[in-house]
């Protein structure tokens, strides 16, 4: 009786899947429609995506059910989050579940990263034309000719483009142009690290990506320490301890635990005091994008005031402090939120991610490697030696002056 159960569910599931329906069309219109949609899913590669995606599915569930919504609108999602939290692998597994759908589609990756480079632009332009046009664009020389051409390509069909890492509008506008170019029912995706790239006024939809959970992490980092979904025997608490300094940060999970593949008990215990003291550089090298991108340095002194005094402070305890330094914290800070590099949480206090805040303890730290007493800011596990220091310094002064 289950396996008669199992086969109804079965076949009411296939009964439920969406489908082309030949309806009142000619024979010959459909068959050709049916050819259009096969050369759609075979003329695109799928995108390579991170090989253990650990909970990922629901992160992707609500990104797919916004693609195949059925709208006639020109839709726009933005995916948000700090650096190393995957949204760029999300974008990539939504757009490989989806772009079969769409009559034609373009991944760009690393926007940010590409437009610094000479003619990078164009470059972008031609890889958009050429995605969307089955690899038929031609070389694109300056970016006015390639916005004339994207305008006429994406106006007569049905597109998925996904725009990955975008740090500001102007690379949108020099790209992709404006959204009423796009034929009816196309999509477009864009990840970033600024909470605020699209106004308020535009209609979008938001995708904020959230940390691993404990249980979540545990497993990513064992599929890349161990080549299994746990801990070998001997290794859970020192795993637990990787993954609580990872704070959920899919990166940082991938990049320590291939560093400690195949290592034995004495490395990862030193490994463990060494990750407390000097972070590891890829995870730095990450996160320090958003501190770098930062427009001024007053945001920038900003950011490292609050990650060495005033992280888990009240919002209007820290502005009060620091606007008689002359900050202008409250617009500072909704900079610094855009950024992903501070959280407002309730009740009203500031927070910031572990593996952040060390990014900024490092900064601080390269000031001066050796000497504390000589950098910009003084934290407490360093006064007391300081202290110590000067006291030592004053008295042997005395001693020579008497």
């Amino acid at each position: 009786m289950d396996t008669v159960e199992l086969w109804r569910s079965a076949l009411r599931d296939v009964a439920s899947l969406g489908g082309m329906v030949l309806g009142d069309r000619y024979e010959g219109q459909f068959i050709q429609d049916i050819v259009e949609e096969i050369r759609n899913k075979l003329d695109h590669a799928a995108l390579d995506v991170a090989p253990f995606s650990v909970g990922m599915d629901y992160r992707v569930r609500r990104l797919n059910m916004w693609l195949q919504d059925g709208s006639n609108d020109v839709g726009v999602a933005v995916i948000c989050g700090m650096g190393g939290i995957g949204k760029s692998t999300i974008a990539k597994a939504a757009y490989n579940r989806n772009f079969g759908r769409f009559q034609g589609s373009s991944f760009l990756a690393d926007i940010r990263e590409s437009s610094e480079q000479p003619n990078g632009f164009a470059r972008l332009q031609r890889k958009l034309l050429s995605g969307i046009q089955k690899g038929k664009a031609k070389k694109v020389y300056d970016m006015d000719e390639g916005t004339s051409r994207i305008k006429q390509a994406v106006g007569y069909k049905k597109v998925l483009i996904v725009l990955d890492d975008v740090s500001n509008r102007d690379q949108l506008k020099a790209i992709l142009g404006m959204r009423e170019w796009l034929h009816p029912g196309s999509k477009i995706i864009i990840t970033t690290r600024h909470d605020h790239l699209l106004k308020a006024h535009e209609v979008f939809e938001k995708f904020m990506v959230q940390e691993l959970d404990e249980d979540e992490s545990l497993e990513l980092f064992s599929w890349h320490a161990f080549r299994q979904s746990h801990p070998e025997e001997g290794y859970m608490e020192l795993s637990r301890h990787v993954v609580q300094h990872c704070g959920g940060l899919p990166l940082a999970l991938e990049v320590l635990g291939s560093s400690l593949s195949g290592k034995s008990v004495e490395v990862w215990q030193s490994a463990l005091q060494k990750f407390d003291v000097i972070p590891n550089d890829k995870i730095q090298k990450v996160l320090r994008i958003s501190f770098d991108s930062l427009q001024d340095d007053h945001d920038k002194n900003l950011f490292l005031h609050i990650a060495s005094f005033f992280t888990g402070k009240k919002m209007d305890y820290t502005s009060t402090m620091l606007d008689s330094l002359e900050f202008h914290t409250r617009i500072g800070i909704e900079n610094l939120v855009d950024r992903c590099l501070v959280k407002i949480q309730w009740p009203n206090r500031l927070a910031m991610h572990q593996l952040v805040r060390n990014m900024a303890m490092e900064i601080i730290r390269e000031e001066s490697p050796d000497d504390p007493g000589k950098r910009s800011r003084v934290l407490q596990k360093d006064a007391s030696n300081i202290l110590r220091k000067l006291s030592v310094r004053t008295m042997f002064f005395l001693c020579m002056y008497f």
